[in-house]
């Protein structure tokens, strides 16, 4: 925000100095917007900011209320009164290709912004890396939920670039966590009433535990909220229902502020950057070297930072007032005179503007710096608590396994003393399968299992309806090793496999079969196979 009102005062003060009593051709930009949310109120107001500081522009807006049939007439609209240049947020990626057919017949120039269109001739394109930030929120929610948890998510327009990038970021994201389920889908339209139609659509289906909610727009987080809270957040359930969301605007009950007041634990910064839309617009008007693909940054906004932000963005917006009462006043001074009265005020206001541009320059490096620190030491302390939570998981696995081992030997001991009390007694032929079948349906129950981190001797017995005392005395008759030992190195044979795959990490080998550590499992490997895995 800094630097787009940095770049704006310089070249207010530029305009100012330069653009007395000119009047040169102006590029007429059309932009058709397809619905008017707060997201597009923020970049409605950055588009005429920006335009204050182009004399050489005129832009024109039409606004369709997602509505397909009613952007398409619109866009024919602006075409008839003359375009240079046509930017479209699309409603949908397809429901334009007649009017985007016009534009290119008429060799009018179209920037898609914020939203892709198939099949489509553009110039250029802008906007934030959906995909991304759909799977950076799969990331922060698998870390608040500590791997665990039933979400349900609320996703954007059906048919919208937006919605289907973000939805699938979020689904790859948590697919890393075998304990993390969607249990129920629904979209919406952007607003917050059909955030609250989703919830109650996915409660028609789903009356089980929800821990957390992602919505594709804060708003319709928040109507999910309302549903669930109406409900006593699900009655019965132990944890507080978790919220998520995108856009993040720094308005009056906007993202940012329902972050700050706990309504959402988070949001992805969605952003607006109207200043940068008219640069690249000119650029192309102008015959000048231009991206083609402009891919705007993006950031988490969580309760740590959310009021630094919004004291931030404050400064800015006041500024943003002063710059518009200045045009304002520019505009009146030079119709009344273009003398030398107006060449002195703008020296004394580029001088004021300097002075604030130089100390704001200052505030902003200073506010930059407090964010990284508070950003790199939540990283380094969510790293700590997962290195903490694996050390405790190989703890109690190990411990698991030791008692197991601990058993066997016991039983091993208890089953010698039977066998040389009752050396007569024989063995009931009809109760245990012949060896050759026996070992092989042992070894199946073994596969069939082996992801599970809570299988156990006591299991497999049960399967193949045999006593845990009869399964280990066969299995140790004929094998020379007990099941335990046997389950184990299953385990680390598969494992061995599986590393072969250079695209699975050692985490995500470890899951598959059936460690719930990874670092008790590098340590069985170890001992097992006398090397590291991938070594």
């Amino acid at each position: 925000m800094m630097k787009m009102f940095g770049a704006l005062f310089v070249t207010f003060v530029c305009a100012t100095l330069m653009g007395c009593g000119s009047h040169e051709h102006k590029y007429v930009i059309g932009i058709s917007q397809c619905s008017l949310t707060d997201w597009r109120y923020q970049l409605k107001d950055e588009l005429v900011l920006a335009s204050y500081f182009n004399e050489d522009v005129e832009i024109r807006m039409a606004f369709a209320d997602d509505d397909d049939v009613q952007q398409s007439r619109q866009i024919d609209s602006l075409l008839n009164t003359g375009l240079d240049l046509l930017i479209v947020s699309p409603n949908q990626v397809k429901g334009l290709s007649g009017s985007m057919k016009r534009a290119q017949d008429m060799k009018v120039p179209v920037i898609l912004y914020d939203r892709k269109m198939n099949d489509v001739e553009f110039a250029a394109f802008m906007g934030a890396d959906n995909y991304a930030i759909g799977n950076m929120m799969g990331e922060f929610a698998a870390a608040q939920l500590k791997g665990k948890g039933n979400i349900a998510e609320i996703g954007g327009l059906k048919g919208s670039s937006p919605a289907k990038e973000r939805h699938q970021g979020f689904a790859d994201a948590i697919k890393k966590y075998p304990d993390l389920k969607i249990v129920g889908y629904a979209e919406g339209d952007w607003k917050e009433e059909s955030g609250a139609k989703a919830m109650e659509e996915i409660l028609k289906y789903y009356d089980g535990p929800i821990d957390l909610v992602f919505g594709d727009n804060d708003r319709m987080a928040l109507g999910a909220r309302k549903v669930l809270s109406s409900r006593g957040q699900l009655d019965g359930q132990e944890n507080e229902v978790l919220y998520l969301g995108v856009d993040a605007l720094p308005i009056s009950d906007g993202g940012m502020e329902n972050v700050r007041d706990g309504l959402l634990i988070a949001s992805g910064i969605y952003p607006t950057c109207g200043d940068e839309l008219i640069e690249l617009a000119l650029k192309i008007l102008r015959g000048e070297p231009y991206e083609k693909n402009n891919v705007l940054e993006t950031s988490i906004v969580t309760k740590e930072n959310a009021n630094v932000l919004l004291l931030q963005y404050r400064e800015v917006q006041k500024r943003a007032g002063y710059i518009a009462k200045m045009h304002n006043l520019v505009g009146k001074i030079k119709d009344e005179s273009e003398t030398r009265a107006m060449l002195s005020i703008a020296m004394c206001l580029f001088t004021g503007v300097v002075f604030v541009f130089l100390i704001l320059i200052i505030h902003a490096n200073r506010i930059k710096d407090c964010l990284n620190e508070e950003l790199r030491q939540k990283n380094d302390e969510l790293i700590r608590k997962n290195e903490e939570l694996d050390a405790e998981k190989a703890r109690v696995e190990q411990q698991r396994d030791q008692l197991e081992e601990q058993r066997d030997q016991l039983l091993d001991a208890t089953t010698q003393t039977l066998i040389e009390n009752q050396p007569t007694e024989p063995e009931k032929s009809a109760e245990i399968p012949q060896k050759n079948e026996f070992m092989e349906k042992f070894l199946s129950c073994v596969d069939e299992k082996l992801d599970s981190p809570t299988l156990s001797v006591e299991d497999i017995s049960q399967e193949m309806c045999v006593s845990r005392v009869q399964l280990y005395r066969k299995v140790k008759s004929l094998a020379q090793k007990s099941p335990v030992e046997i389950i184990r190195e299953r385990r680390l044979q598969r494992a061995s496999e599986l590393l072969q795959d250079p695209s699975l990490s050692i985490s995500e080998v470890a899951y598959r079969v059936g460690f719930s550590a990874p670092s008790y499992f590098t340590k069985c490997y170890k001992e097992f196979f006398g090397k590291n895995p991938r070594s």
